[in-house]
């Protein structure tokens, strides 16, 4: 359940860096909304990319922002055996070369930023 604090608080710090803190109110005359938030997995052996965009769905609709596209990456995770970068699996965090485990990658398991309809026009 770690995931859904996670994501809310990457969504959080995100739509705060755009100037959005604390929850929306719909309907806010000349409130500016995001248009996608986008998720990168750093850390995709704790934290499953499906997993990740669900609670970060459920972190934007907590703040009155249905429908904001959510767009969701996972970093591969190299191993240090055979050095073969891995499309990782939660449920199953091995090499899928060699089967030796794959490294914790430390650090924030998650990264999160807001893109403005501003933004998408540059």
């Amino acid at each position: 359940m770690h995931e859904a604090g996670l994501l809310a608080a990457a969504v959080a710090e995100a739509l705060a860096a755009g100037g959005l803190a604390g929850a929306l109110s719909p309907g806010t005359p000349g409130a500016r909304r995001p248009v996608a938030i986008e998720i990168r997995v750093r850390d995709p052996i704790h934290v499953a990319p499906e997993s990740a965009l669900l609670h970060a769905e459920l972190a934007l609709r907590a703040r009155g922002l249905e429908g904001v596209e959510v767009r969701v990456t996972a970093d591969p995770v190299t191993c240090v055996m055979c050095d073969v970068a891995n499309e990782v699996r939660a449920d199953h965090p091995f090499c899928s070369e060699c089967g030796w485990p794959l490294p914790d990658q430390g650090g924030h398991a998650v990264e999160a930023v807001a893109r403005w309809s501003d933004e998408m026009h540059a």
